[in-house]
């Protein structure tokens, strides 16, 4: 303001000012300019601090007053922060003074989903291991995550935590692979064996608590230079604490939220593809 005021040519006039130097350098800070201009100001930023303190408060209030969504549910859980304490009479942390590195190391769901059955709000959640894969949380951290979403979760809803083990896949297939791009053993000329690579990266690689689907598996296998059919013989899975497996047929969703699967679990039956009929 004072920079502007300076540059008025109206104002260069009535006080004989020079146009090259600054407000301060020509107004005194006891003069009556100087402090016009400060009170203005400070009224400005009190006006803007009330509107703030305003705006937070209606937020408050929507937030308490409407419902809360399932993406609501996800975030609070994301949220938690094992071994802090919420503000008192309060939904958050005071994470003043904090790293973010130490933030973050805080906050140990690193995957959470969350949906509704008959007035029940079921909420899956996982850690992290070293590589960034799902892991279930430790009994001590998962008692805390329930202690904390009984304190923020809305009044007179259930909430019911899933941290269970990877569900687990078996998969069987014929491939029929070009024989001068793989061998009859399904490695290629590196020695890898990328029908098992793809099938691990289509089933362990699915958003947390995302669909797997038959029909995935066939087109990211059919992408393979080297495979030139592919047949689906069964594909079964199972939440890690059942006894049997169940056959997937067109899709299937993992109960713990995601899917792990080892070579064991793999069969492929390899077939070379002769393009020529034999006579």
């Amino acid at each position: 303001m004072t920079s502007a005021f300076v540059k008025e040519r109206a104002v260069i006039s009535a006080y004989g000012l020079t146009a090259s130097k600054s407000f301060d350098q020509q107004f005194s800070a006891a003069s009556i300019e100087n402090i016009l201009f400060y009170a203005f100001a400070f009224a400005v930023w009190v006006l803007e601090t009330l509107f703030d303190k305003h705006a937070a408060e209606v937020d408050r209030r929507i937030e308490l007053l409407a419902p809360h969504t399932l993406r609501w549910y996800v975030d609070k859980t994301k949220a938690f922060m094992y071994g802090h304490k919420m503000v008192a009479e309060s939904d958050y942390y005071d994470t003043t003074g904090l790293a973010e590195d130490d933030i973050e190391k805080a906050k140990v769901v690193k995957f959470a989903n969350a949906t509704e059955s008959n007035t029940v709000v079921y909420i899956k959640v996982a850690g992290a291991d070293n590589n960034g894969n799902p892991t279930p949380l430790p009994a001590s951290q998962l008692a805390a995550l329930r202690s904390y979403m009984n304190t923020v979760k809305d009044a007179g809803v259930s909430v019911q935590i899933r941290n269970e083990a990877a569900d687990v896949m078996k998969v069987q297939l014929v491939v029929y692979y070009d024989p001068t791009l793989m061998n009859a053993d399904g490695t290629d000329s590196d020695a890898k064996k990328p029908v098992n690579d793809t099938i691990r990266r289509v089933i362990t690689s699915l958003p947390f608590n995302g669909v797997y689907r038959n029909s995935d598996l066939l087109a990211a296998l059919n992408d393979l230079k080297a495979v030139e059919v592919v047949d689906i013989i069964s594909v079964q899975a199972k939440a890690a604490n059942d006894a049997q497996f169940h056959s997937v047929t067109g899709y299937d969703r993992p109960f713990s939220g995601y899917y792990s699967i080892i070579d064991s679990d793999i069969v492929v039956t390899y077939h070379p593809y002769n393009q020529i009929e034999e006579s």
